[in-house]
């Protein structure tokens, strides 16, 4: 069997799979690198902010229904933080 004849590991084909979605492989510049690690370093920080004063409510509330309230509202509160986040890196990402 060739080389090029031999199967795929997952992450081959899990790469692939990216490529394809992404459309062309992008090259970034080391000033978006930057700006990307920031926006992830920033939106991370938020996070982690968001998950430590969730946890403090937590230990002064007795009902249930109240820790789950916080627990959805928590989630809600880091998926918006992690779209905001992505939308700031694929605009970098976009811009040349």
């Amino acid at each position: 069997m060739a080389d090029n004849d031999a199967p795929k590991s997952a992450v081959e084909l899990a790469l692939e799979k990216l490529r394809a979605r992404d459309g062309e492989d992008i090259e970034l510049s080391d000033q978006q690198k930057t700006n990307i690690a920031e926006i992830r370093s920033r939106y991370r920080a938020r996070i982690a902010e968001l998950e430590i004063h969730n946890e403090a409510k937590l230990r002064t509330i007795a009902s249930h229904d109240e820790a789950e309230k916080l627990r959805l509202e928590l989630i809600k509160n880091k998926e918006r933080l992690e779209t905001e986040m992505e939308k700031k890196v694929a605009y970098v990402r976009s811009q040349e």
